[in-house]
């Protein structure tokens, strides 16, 4: 007899709200395809949006996205509120910082429980890199003015961040 260990499949519900949702997962999905990871929700989105400007079309049946990425966030455009489940293996935050660009940025956040801004953004802030983050409604986090309209940032929920110059997130 073989005695096989897997790794236990995890999933995430995400929450897509008529009108702009900002997006993310901590999940690796095991279909990584854009398509196919969104097909159950299809028939509401309207547009799909990832970090630089590359869009999913649905109803023009157009990916130009390709594949779901790692520590991304995705703008999304739905007629409908609408649930995603996202099946695959969790991501580990410690194990997967995001590299941020100089400029804007649509990131995931990864960690299971909600974090206070100001604590996830400690490193960008301290090197004086972090010019503001956003989430999907506007509230802001801006570090200059130590202003934390954010608040706790939440799974299921992408951020934008914009960057003096290149940099590393690391939760």
């Amino acid at each position: 007899m073989t005695n096989v260990e897997c790794e236990p499949l995890s999933s995430q519900s995400i929450d897509f709200n008529t009108g702009w949702s900002l997006v993310s997962t901590y999940i690796s999905p095991s279909n990584s395809d854009f398509v196919s990871l969104t097909a159950p929700i299809m028939g509401s989105m309207v547009i799909a949006k990832d970090n630089f400007g590359a869009a999913y079309l649905p109803s023009w049946d157009f990916n130009g996205i390709g594949n779901w990425q790692d520590g991304q966030g995705y703008l999304v455009k739905m007629t409908t509120n609408e649930l995603l489940i996202i099946e695959g293996t969790q991501i580990i935050p410690e194990e997967n910082p995001i590299s941020l660009s100089e400029g804007w940025n649509t990131i995931a956040y990864l960690p299971l429980e909600p974090i206070d801004a100001e604590i996830v953004f400690s490193e960008l802030t301290e090197n004086n890199n972090l010019i503001i983050a956003k989430d999907y409604i506007g509230n802001a986090f801006l570090p200059e003015w130590d202003f934390n309209g954010i608040g706790d940032m939440h799974p299921g929920q992408g951020y934008q961040v914009k960057m003096i110059n290149e940099d590393i997130l690391n939760y």
